[in-house]
């Protein structure tokens, strides 16, 4: 008899024991669970964060369209140029997020200004501009050469010229001409463009273009390999 209620009290701890243990490990899966729901939802509540800002700041920029096209003399004509020449895709360096941003500062009662599409998509298709207004022997494919580039640096401000209120764009780009994988020739372009503020952006951005464009095209040793 004594032998069966100690087997009895056995089996009775035992089972006991094993609620404990299942009540314990169900209580962890479910701590678990909540645990990771919770890093779940502060994922989600992050990356809503984050495009909310990002939104924010892209329609804080002012919209322009910069639509640019080289009219007037060109710096030197090109017609005599002896070889084909292909202006290739400009890239942007920027540590921005937006592509289509010329600046960001606070400027005529803007939160900063974005064009109509990437900067340096704007800029490419102003040397192809460019280069068409002065005559250069110009191919879509292929060609002897091509002209590639990238977009370091923008910035915008307003200075005081003569007493006249002046918006002020500065373009920063590197170019490099290239014949196959070879490196002809190099250099860093600064074109610098300056509007009355009644004029605004659009016609700032449009005069720092053609600052980059003639300072190009004006480059003697750019010429030389060309013509």
């Amino acid at each position: 008899m004594f032998t069966m209620s100690i087997m009895l009290g056995t089996r009775a701890d035992k089972a006991h024991c094993d609620i404990r243990l299942a009540t314990i490990t169900n209580n962890k899966s479910i701590s678990d669970e909540r645990l990771i729901s919770m890093k779940i939802r502060y994922l989600i509540s992050l990356c809503a964060a984050c495009i909310s800002l990002f939104s924010i700041l892209a329609l804080a920029a002012e919209d322009i369209v910069i639509n640019y096209e080289k009219t007037g003399s060109p710096r030197a004509d090109l017609s005599t140029m002896k070889v084909s020449l292909r202006i290739a895709e400009f890239t942007d360096s920027r540590s921005v997020e937006n592509p289509r941003l010329i600046s960001d500062a606070q400027l005529l009662g803007a939160d900063g200004f974005q064009a109509e599409k990437a900067i340096a998509e704007i800029i490419q298709d102003a040397m192809k501009s460019g280069f068409a207004n002065a005559n250069a022997n110009l191919v879509d494919a292929d060609g002897d050469m091509f002209l590639q580039g990238n977009l370091t640096a923008t910035e915008a401000k307003v200075i005081d010229r003569g007493g006249i209120e002046t918006l002020e764009l500065t373009l920063r780009a590197s170019v490099q001409l290239m014949s196959g994988s070879r490196t002809v020739w190099q250099t860093n372009l600064f074109g610098r463009g300056r509007a009355p503020t009644s004029e605004g952006m659009t016609v700032t951005v449009s005069a720092a273009l053609d600052r980059l464009i003639n300072e190009l095209i004006g480059d003697d040793y750019f010429l030389a390999e060309i013509r």
